[in-house]
């Protein structure tokens, strides 16, 4: 049994810092080991090619200190919608989705004209909520473009650990996994901001 991972030959494309299969060029791995100073960026290049809709669909969005996953989001165009749907443990005192709201606010100028929506599936709430708990990662890019994301998206800001991106190339697939992301934003109202001019 081989000891040693062995990428696939030019694989590495250095200005993504993602290998990249040449039999697979739909499918992007970040090699923690051939960037320890350098973080992933695909994902977001993504965002930042947007045109309209941003969505995603990931467990854990945080905002507190020291992560700053809304950093993300710093170089989107200008009249963007986002759609955060997540999982956090709420309580009665909580205040996350009020952080989050304002973590984008610094980050976003008012002059982007940016729209903004979350939804929070309470981990709290597993009898009421638990059949919508989720463990995978999507990015869903303009309503039509959808990845299958390995980590989330703290791991695609800073090189904390290798991961990989998988573009869904199955349009019945893609139309699948939008019709499941829109009944799970249609139902997680319970703890929400509803879509709304993130600078009024």
């Amino acid at each position: 049994m081989p000891t040693n991972k062995t990428f696939p030959s030019n694989s590495l494309d250095s200005l993504l810092r993602m290998h990249i299969s040449s039999d697979s060029p739909e499918y992007w791995f970040y090699h923690l080991g051939d960037y320890l100073l350098g973080n992933p960026t695909y994902y977001g290049q993504l965002i930042d090619n947007a045109n309209s809709y941003i969505e995603i669909w990931d467990p854990y969005f945080n905002v507190d200190p020291p992560n700053s996953d809304q950093d993300v989001f710093r170089n989107i165009k200008d009249d963007v919608t986002i759609k955060i749907l997540t999982i956090k443990k709420l309580s009665t005192s909580s205040n996350y989705l009020t952080d989050v709201e304002n973590s984008l606010k610094s980050t976003i100028t008012p002059s982007k004209n940016t729209r903004f929506g979350l939804r929070v599936i309470n981990k709290s709430d597993a009898v009421n909520q638990g059949s919508r708990f989720f463990h995978d990662r999507f990015l869903i890019i303009d309503r039509s473009i959808v990845y299958l994301v390995g980590s989330s998206v703290g791991h695609h800001l800073s090189a904390k650990s290798s991961t990989g991106i998988c573009k869904i190339s199955n349009q019945e697939t893609t139309s699948f996994i939008l019709s499941l992301f829109d009944e799970y934003w249609r139902v997680s109202v319970n703890h929400h901001i509803p879509i709304r001019y993130l600078h009024p």
